[in-house]
């Protein structure tokens, strides 16, 4: 019995300092990889069954932007099949996102916020120590490689305000983006199935974006906020001409 309550203990004192730690150790992540302070209202994780948890997380801008967020995240869930984390296709079963607000601010020297965080985060990745190369994927019947597959079963998305300010003499001090944008995924495979019927506001603030990012940034957020035809089909034939069938079997003489 006196194991048994040592074990007891042993576990809820780690448990605890797994919760009261694990906030600072996710802020601090953040601020070595972005160079930005960062705050978390409260933050979950637990490994053993591949489930994570937050709610109201800031990013604050980089030092020598104004002050304020660059990014405010009201809540983000997802929780895995935790054995397909540990095989080359992983399965979620839900994720949740849904972010406040995105301030992509341009100073008066001319610097970007989202720009330098950017270039931040991709020093940060080169910078890692070399590690044992992984096994290239497959490559496909006509000699491309196979990119390592995914399913996300369900990706609640939610987007409210993106503000686009530019602080330079002469140019338009703010433009803010009332998204309001929320929709609901299922199965998705790809990146690019969230591109599906994008609004026009989504794509307005991508616009706005490109006109204040570098250019190789400019791509990656035009591509991302590019809205694609969803492709339907009907009676095994494209909706295309299906409808075209339709017009012409209207247009005939009625008898």
């Amino acid at each position: 019995m006196q194991v048994v309550m040592f074990l007891l203990c042993l576990f809820s004192t780690l448990a605890l300092g797994w919760m009261v730690f694990l906030p600072g150790l996710f802020t601090s992540v953040i601020q070595n990889r972005t160079g930005c302070q960062a705050r978390v209202d409260y933050f979950y994780a637990n490994p053993f069954t591949a489930e994570v948890r937050m709610r109201g997380l800031a990013i604050v801008n980089p030092t020598g932007f104004s002050e304020g967020n660059f990014l405010e995240v009201h809540q983000f869930s997802a929780k895995a099949d935790l054995f397909s984390v540990l095989t080359s296709n992983p399965v979620i079963d839900m994720t949740t996102i849904d972010v406040t607000r995105v301030n992509v601010v341009t100073n008066a020297r001319g610097s970007n916020n989202l720009d330098l965080i950017y270039r931040r985060m991709a020093a940060a990745r080169n910078t890692k120590p070399a590690s044992k190369p992984a096994a290239r994927p497959a490559a496909k019947p006509g000699g491309e490689a196979a990119s390592p597959a995914y399913l996300v079963q369900k990706l609640d998305l939610r987007v409210g305000q993106v503000v686009v300010k530019d602080e330079r003499p002469g140019r338009e001090s703010e433009r803010v983006h009332q998204l309001a944008f929320q929709r609901n995924y299922r199965d998705v495979t790809s990146l690019g199935a969230l591109n599906n019927d994008l609004p026009a506001e989504v794509t307005a603030a991508g616009v706005s974006i490109g006109e204040v990012v570098p250019s190789d940034l400019k791509r990656v957020v035009l591509d991302a906020t590019k809205p694609t035809e969803r492709k339907t089909y009907a009676w095994g034939e494209n909706r295309e001409n299906v409808d075209w069938t339709l017009r012409k079997l209207e247009d005939r003489p009625k008898p």
